[in-house]
């Protein structure tokens, strides 16, 4: 484990409470009501396989869980994965580094990165996360329109060229 990997997963496990995180302050809450809106969006429709990449105790998983979706959360803080298996529902969580994930190629639907990327400093990191998320996400068949009626706008989560589709 590198030190900086040392360094985040000490933080988590000895001096923050992350599955509280989004319920603690009004912005946080803001959040989470505001990043559901978003991927219950943008998501393909349930129940598409979503691999959520940093998700913590799995706040978010366990509402796509909810909604119909397969969800597999990887974290690299065993105790995130703890409270995500014991949580209701369990999650089907395991310990991995959003640099070298722990699933085959083009195995999820969609592939949530909302936490890695900003706790990887260097960009080399940033990149290698982002191209694990892109490996382990099957192609998508052309941009999506958000399935919601009231906004006809095109999703603003479009794939890289010749890539899967990441949020």
């Amino acid at each position: 484990m590198d030190h900086a990997t040392h360094e985040i997963v000490t933080f988590y496990e000895d001096r923050y409470e992350e599955a509280t995180r989004l319920q603690r302050r009004p912005q946080s809450r803001l959040e989470r009501i505001r990043t559901l809106e978003l991927l219950r969006e943008l998501l393909p429709p349930a129940p598409a396989t979503v691999l959520d990449v940093g998700g913590g105790p799995g706040a978010y998983a366990r509402e796509l869980l909810a909604d119909g979706y397969r969800v597999r959360l990887v974290d690299l803080v065993p105790g995130h994965v703890d409270q995500a298996r014991a949580g209701t529902p369990p999650i089907d969580a395991v310990v991995g580094d959003a640099r070298d994930l722990p699933e085959p190629d083009a195995s999820q639907d969609a592939t949530l990165l909302l936490g890695p990327l900003y706790h990887l400093h260097e960009p080399a990191d940033r990149v290698r996360a982002l191209r694990e998320a892109i490996r382990v996400t099957r192609p998508a068949a052309g941009s999506w329109r958000p399935r919601s009626a009231a906004s006809p706008a095109r999703s603003t989560c479009s794939p890289p060229p010749a890539s899967a589709t990441t949020c």
